[in-house]
């Protein structure tokens, strides 16, 4: 699975009965509601977004769509999500909610479950992501609120060639702002909580020239993907705005030249996506 290519579709969404709380674009949510409360986890309850991917590089990530995202399971400090009756999402942030288990108290949502790289190399490992936290009420605007890291070794194959790589990684989110109203995809919302997530990534290779180990840089240290996303009270996901890209080492490209070979995989590419919340339902 790779959440960053996901695979459009058209998606049949099933109606739910009316009752209690159904919110359409332009309508005010109920504010009266516990202001703590920014994961509602009953199960019934469902999201639905507006996603839009657009990119210069690569035209299979231009396109519009729809997520529906439900409660899967739910205990009393954990839950899970499905999205599109069990299928891919196609918005990045509900790619990574679906594809692990969240667990809340009444200020911190932290998740746990797989990390995968925005490049297109074939790098087969997945790490974990363990605990990593999404929103904590009681931090400041620009606090950090997870800075996880790792290292894995991979073989990769590049031009026919074996490589071996040593790759190392950092996650960091960081609380942004809070808003007691603000508006999106046309209806305004109250305590909307603002933070970002951001996925670090370099990779060293050793390659073998005329006998010899050298160390190549195969992706200098960038960063690969980038979230901002928007949580409101009593609501949940609101927008995340998401920028996937990435860049091969300008030495790597110039190594493979020298040697007669040609790049055959892309050196570089950007995604910019969206996704904003259009309706929801609360039991």
């Amino acid at each position: 699975m790779n959440f960053l290519k996901p695979i459009l579709f058209l998606v049949v969404l099933s109606v739910f009965s009316c009752s209690n709380e159904t919110y359409e674009e332009n309508d005010n949510p109920d504010t009266d509601i516990n202001p703590l409360n920014y994961t509602p986890t009953t199960l019934g309850d469902y999201w639905i977004y507006d996603v839009e991917s657009s990119s210069d590089d690569t035209p299979a990530m231009n396109f519009t769509g729809i997520d529906s995202l439900y409660i899967a399971s739910s205990t009393a400090n954990s839950f899970t999500y499905q999205v599109n009756n069990d299928m891919a999402a196609l918005g990045t942030m509900n790619t990574l909610l679906v594809n692990g288990s969240l667990s809340k108290t009444t200020t911190t949502l932290k998740y746990t479950g797989a990390l995968e790289f925005s490049i297109d190399i074939p790098i087969a490992q997945v790490p974990t992501i363990d605990d990593l936290t999404l929103i904590d009420l009681d931090a400041a605007n620009g606090e950090v609120l997870s800075n996880l890291s790792g290292d894995f070794s991979e073989t990769i194959d590049i031009q026919g060639t074996m490589i071996p790589v040593e790759a190392n990684y950092s996650l960091k989110s960081t609380k942004e702002n809070f808003y007691p109203t603000t508006s999106v995809n046309g209806t305004t919302y109250t305590n909307v909580y603002e933070a970002t997530l951001k996925l670090n990534l370099s990779v060293n290779g050793t390659l073998t020239i005329l006998g010899f180990p050298q160390t190549i840089e195969v992706v200098q240290p960038q960063d690969i993907l980038t979230i901002r996303y928007y949580y409101g009270g009593n609501v949940g996901l609101l927008r995340a705005e998401s920028t996937q890209e990435f860049q091969l080492s300008s030495v790597l490209i110039a190594l493979i030249q020298q040697l007669g070979g040609t790049v055959d995989i892309p050196t570089s590419s950007t995604t910019i996506s969206v996704e904003e919340l259009s309706s929801y339902f609360l039991n």
